[in-house]
């Protein structure tokens, strides 16, 4: 499991290299920019995806956020 982990990242941290010189090279800073932020999440999720990390579902992390205003709504 370690290995497909590890082989994933040094596919992703290339592809990331390549894709951020290739873009600055351009003089494209904002572009790769956010390319980098968005292959870095990629990362982040496909490595506990991969090491089957079981991740809280979106509408938990909402309903956490979310409730204590409708709560505070209801109220008045």
């Amino acid at each position: 499991m370690i290995a497909y982990i590890m082989g994933y990242v040094l596919i992703v941290v290339l592809w990331i290299t390549f894709r951020i010189r290739s873009l600055l090279g351009n003089q494209k800073n904002k572009e790769a920019m956010v390319i980098s932020g968005i292959l870095v999440i990629s990362l982040l999720i496909g490595s506990l995806l991969i090491g089957r990390v079981r991740l809280p579902s979106f509408v938990l992390v909402m309903q956490i956020l979310l409730e204590p205003v409708g709560k505070y709504l209801l109220k008045q």
